[in-house]
């Protein structure tokens, strides 16, 4: 049996009396099922409609409000290459560490990254 053990409280779940069928049946009543359409209602005035997919949609002029100021403006694809804190020697040593030292999760970290960055990534260079 499960029992809920509270400071104040000694309940029993089994002990619960089962809901009756004008319950049951209020509360099927409460929210309505209603069917919606897998394709929108297309208007009569609309003569021909294309599904566009895998399409990127590019904005002719940016989308200003009353006062100029832009609210939407088209995103270009940055190109972001992220200079990793340690040199490639530097990772190689600190992956074989053991798992207490701060280098060893330093690298980790380096390592996710470049999982997450793919090629978009330089190393440290080597400083004398």
């Amino acid at each position: 049996m499960d029992y809920c053990f509270s400071p104040c409280l000694y309940y029993n779940y089994f002990d619960m009396p089962l809901p009756t069928k004008e319950i049951i049946r209020a509360e099927r009543e409460k929210a309505p099922v209603v069917e919606k359409p897998t394709t929108p209602e297309v208007p009569p005035e609309i003569e021909h409609v294309e599904a566009v997919t895998g399409a990127e949609i590019y904005l002719p002029q940016p989308i200003t409000d009353d006062s100029g100021q832009v609210i939407l403006d088209n995103a270009a694809p940055q190109q972001v290459t992220i200079a990793l804190p340690l040199t490639e020697e530097e990772m190689v040593k600190a992956l074989r560490l053991k798992i207490i030292y701060s280098l060893r999760w330093l690298a980790e970290w380096t390592k996710r990254l470049i999982k997450i960055v793919g090629g978009r990534f330089i190393y440290r260079t080597k400083s004398h």
